[in-house]
């Protein structure tokens, strides 16, 4: 994350610094007690509140729940209602089109319809004396004129059904029935006779005469077979005609069918429409035991992260508001200063500190990996180097870290440059800017260094320290960070 820049709006003269913001956070990690404390107050308070209301509106929701099951039942089954439509309507749609598109009969042009007409007659044995019987007796059946109703009914259905129009659908590349479409069958009675009138339709007047040839042909052949079956009879062409006409019934059946058609896809679309306007309901769960307990629970999880971070926030707030050194190069890059040492977090304090505490304070540490006497070595080695060959002996410490804390470690380095044998010798001088007799002992004193400690010291405090140890004319050996 980026720095952000502050002033000391109290102390003006205080050199601008560059706040960490990553630092900043994990200094707040030091009181982590407190922010675990208010995450379980708040998760506690969201918690409790949610599921007194949960009990409280108990049987409101489970009438809410009743409600959205039954409009849910609703839904799915219009949803299945219109789905089932929209199905169908498409499934006749296709096949409607489908129709229209490969049907030779639907491609036909009704002003322009090219036909070939055939009449025929059907003469029976006994057929004319019967009719004349039945005439002069008043009769309206006779056993001949059944028989030649039977062979008519069996040409009939031979030309529609019997021939085979393979051959010219395979030539059309359509189907059979698409082929038997453009044939026509009817039938007239006149006296003494029975007339069939054949018609084959199509878009190609040539088309239709060879279709007309195929049928005449077929049932020439066929004549014999329904001899054996159905008796002697006669089969004659009386006419035939080929020619282009005027087909209203073919004009008004297409139509027909493209309104069918039209009719469906606005049916479909409907359809479509409707489902897509369907709302579906809101799920209004029953509040159950178990349910309300799980509510809480994920209430719970809310306020607890809600009340670390407010607290979070808080302390943020609070270590800039006072002004807290946040890095161990802040004061030396303001004043040009170098860092003898950082030593391990809490050095010096006797109070007991748990894992938790010992794993921020090395998160927020700057510190070497080291124990507190080696890091004591290499303070009293950098001092010796940073004295040679001027000579000094007598190095103060001053700083804001407490009156107890800094004696204590004046002591400490003091008997372990004893120890190895440098005669390098360490006192303290707290509060040196209220304590007079601490300002004096500067007089007498070789050099100086600061002792501060990151996230606990204050900026402003520190700097005043430093600005008088400057003033001294005394030399400041640097920093060192407990």
């Amino acid at each position: 994350m980026s720095n952000q820049n502050y002033t000391n709006r109290n102390h003006p003269g205080t050199k601008m610094r560059e706040v960490s913001l990553p630092r900043l956070l994990l200094l707040t990690f030091r009181s982590w007690r407190s922010m675990l404390l208010m995450g379980l107050v708040f998760a506690i308070l969201l918690a409790g509140l949610k599921v007194v209301n949960e009990y409280r509106g108990r049987e409101e929701a489970q009438l809410l729940h009743e409600e959205y099951l039954t409009q849910s039942a609703l839904y799915e089954a219009s949803v299945q209602t219109y789905t089932d439509a929209i199905q169908r309507f498409q499934s006749k749609i296709d096949e409607k089109q489908s129709y229209f598109n490969d049907s030779l009969l639907m491609q036909i042009d009704p002003q322009r319809e090219c036909v070939s007409n055939v009449s025929m007659v059907v003469r029976t044995p006994g057929l004319e004396e019967a009719d004349s019987a039945k005439s002069s007796a008043g009769q309206t059946q006779s056993a001949s004129v059944v028989n030649a109703s039977n062979v008519v009914h069996a040409y009939d259905s031979f030309i529609r059904n019997g021939i085979s129009y393979q051959q010219f659908a395979d030539e059309l590349g359509v189907s059979e029935e698409s082929v038997r479409e453009l044939i026509m069958v009817t039938t007239d009675w006149f006296q003494f006779s029975s007339v069939f009138k054949l018609q084959a339709r199509s878009s190609d007047i040539e088309l239709s005469k060879r279709l007309m040839d195929y049928i005449l042909q077929q049932v020439e052949e066929q004549k014999p077979v329904f001899e054996k079956t159905l008796g002697e009879h006669e089969i004659s062409v009386v006419s035939r005609n080929d020619s282009v006409v005027v087909d209203d019934m073919l004009a008004f059946q297409q139509t027909t069918l493209q309104s069918s058609i039209a009719q469906l896809q606005k049916d479909l679309q409907t359809s479509q429409t409707s489902l897509k306007e369907l709302v579906k309901p809101t799920d209004a769960p029953a509040a159950t035991t178990k349910g309300i307990i799980k509510t809480g629970i994920k209430y719970g999880i809310a306020g607890f992260i809600g009340g670390i971070f407010l607290m979070i926030l808080i302390y943020a707030v609070r270590i800039l508001m006072k002004g807290k050194i946040l890095t161990d190069d802040e004061l030396n890059v303001a004043y040009g200063l170098r860092n003898i040492m950082t030593y391990p977090a809490g050095t010096g304090r006797k109070e007991y500190r748990s894992a938790i505490d010992r794993l921020v304070n090395r998160l927020v540490n700057d510190g070497p990996d080291i124990s507190m006497s080696a890091a004591n070595d290499v303070t009293i080695a950098k001092v010796e180097s940073m004295s040679a060959p001027s000579g000094i002996h007598k190095v103060m410490l001053a700083g804001t870290v407490g009156e107890t804390r800094l004696e204590s470690f004046a002591k400490t380095l003091t008997k372990r440059a004893e120890a190895i044998g440098s005669t390098v010798t360490f006192e303290a001088a707290p509060d040196l800017d209220t304590n007079a007799a601490a300002v004096r002992r500067l007089l007498t004193t070789d050099a100086c260094i600061a002792v501060e400690e990151v996230g606990e010291t204050s900026y402003r405090d520190a700097a005043e320290i430093i600005e008088i140890l400057l003033a001294s004319g005394k030399p400041v050996l640097g920093t060192v960070y407990l």
